[in-house]
């Protein structure tokens, strides 16, 4: 590659190209090859962009070409495609404004986090090895990623080394392009990036009808459990419910897809003593909720009988752990998780709050049941 950074009008022209290119996707199929190898280019140009804005010292590589006086962090912001600087174990060190909004990601959250805890568990390993590769000087690479419900279909991540400040070694410099090709819908596609205002229509639909749910039955587990099941139609791909004391709580519920690929995964899950369940009881010790958008620890969700995480077996993107607190605001009587996998999205706040508050009702109707006698427990 050759030539000097952009400059501010052929930064314009790069947008302005980009923008043809996602709109070429619209093209018959025939033609992906060519669009796929002119968004390559694109990006070969951004990238060198960024490796001499963010080296002012380096020799211009082409004859004559001087560097542009435009500094590294806003030729990064504004680039047109998502773009993050990590280390070489994918730890975010800066994210430009079309990276937050792919991921749905706050910067200042992303930042110090492993970018290959947001991608799905079958590519973070890929990741992580082909970004050690490129942060010890061994070129650079694509490779083809999924994100939790990205808008348009997969993406491809490509990495580039680049120069660390501060004798820092090398970093990886990661650009995400979305592959050209017919535009893909679903389940969990439908449900990401909703506007505010329909969501909170859905939300508060669901807690109706968990509510209701909940004053239709006497006080008992399979009360609870139909809530659970309830808020795993509304909210996520597996429900799952713990119920008792922190010290001893049982698992009374499992709510999972109505044709899992997994099949023998809820069995797994009914199976579990909820203590062996890491999130489960550090919600239950705390009362605190647990929102986990990039959680790369794969022991979150305990183990099966045959050792194997399940997080890995249920493929989980994203976990939303909520306490079932009484009335009293101290008495933890369970606690509810649930679990996005595959395509989902992560959890909203807005979904987050929903959650809780469900959760606050079920704690109601399980200390009544307590209190009247066995028939929750």
């Amino acid at each position: 590659m050759h030539g000097p950074p952009e400059d501010e009008s052929g930064l314009q022209v790069l947008v302005a190209r980009a923008r043809e290119l996602r709109a070429a996707r619209d093209h018959p199929p025939a033609e992906y090859p060519v669009l796929l190898d002119a968004a390559l280019a694109e990006l070969d140009r951004a990238i060198e962009a960024l490796r001499l804005a963010g080296n002012p010292r380096q020799p211009p590589r082409g004859p004559g070409a001087k560097t542009a006086p435009h500094s590294f962090r806003t030729i990064f912001d504004h680039l047109p495609w998502p773009v993050i600087v990590t280390d070489g174990q994918t730890v975010v060190r800066r994210l430009n404004q079309a990276a937050a909004r792919l991921t749905g990601l706050p910067p200042g959250y992303a930042a110090g986090r492993p970018l290959a805890a947001l991608l799905r568990p079958a590519d973070r390993a890929a990741l992580r090895a082909h970004a050690a590769a490129v942060a010890r000087g061994e070129g650079a690479r694509s490779l083809p990623v999924r994100l939790p419900g990205p808008p348009d279909g997969p993406l491809y991540a490509t990495l580039t080394g680049i120069d660390a400040p501060a004798g820092r070694g090398r970093d990886v410099l990661v650009v995400l392009a979305p592959a050209p090709g017919p535009r893909t819908s679903g389940r969990a596609g439908d449900r990401a990036d909703p506007s505010s205002v329909v969501r909170q229509a859905e939300l508060t639909g669901l807690l109706d009808r968990t509510a209701r749910a909940l004053l239709a039955e006497e006080p008992s587990a399979g009360a609870l459990g139909a809530v659970a099941g309830l808020l795993r139609d509304g909210l996520a791909d597996w429900a799952l419910l713990d119920l008792g004391p922190p010290d001893g709580p049982v698992r009374i519920a499992v709510h999972g897809p109505p044709a899992p690929d997994d099949a023998g995964l809820e069995k797994a899950f009914l199976r579990q003593d909820p203590r062996s369940c890491p999130v489960s009881v550090e919600v239950m010790a705390s009362g605190a909720a647990a929102v986990e958008q990039l959680t790369d620890d794969l022991d979150r969700l305990g183990a099966d009988e045959d050792g194997a995480p399940l997080m890995v077996r249920a493929d989980v993107t994203a976990l939303l752990s909520v306490a079932l607190t009484a009335p009293d605001g101290t008495t933890v009587l369970g606690a509810l998780t649930l679990l996005r996998g595959a395509a989902g999205p992560p959890f909203s706040l807005l979904e987050a709050g929903a959650a809780e508050i469900a959760a606050g009702h079920m704690a109601v109707v399980a200390r009544r049941g307590l209190a009247e006698g066995p028939g929750v427990r």
